[in-house]
């Protein structure tokens, strides 16, 4: 585990991951989206605006989970044509 001092929306906060790039990328993405909800100008996290965090970032991954189900769904449906397909082909090789 590595750990790094971060500032994120004016506060600094020392937060532990895999990587130094990820804690950034993370410690990032959740700046840029509590400035986008709540300002450029940092001011006190009460629970309300935590909680609209949390719902915004519960939305998002609910979508995400969606669109790689739906993705996945959609890449058996090839591998299943195409099984079908390698099957024919097969057994028209065989004659």
């Amino acid at each position: 585990m590595t750990e790094l001092e971060v500032d994120i929306y004016g506060k600094k906060y020392t937060l532990r991951g895999e990587s130094v790039e990820s804690i950034k990328a993370v410690a990032g993405y959740v700046d840029r989206r509590l400035k986008e909800l709540f300002g450029a100008e940092p001011r006190a996290i009460d629970q309300a605006k935590a909680l609209v965090l949390a719902i915004n970032f519960a939305e998002e991954i609910h979508n995400l989970k969606q669109a790689a189900r739906r993705e996945s769904e959609e890449l058996n449906q090839k591998l299943e044509k195409l099984a079908l397909q390698i099957n024919r082909l097969e057994k028209l090789a065989e004659l």
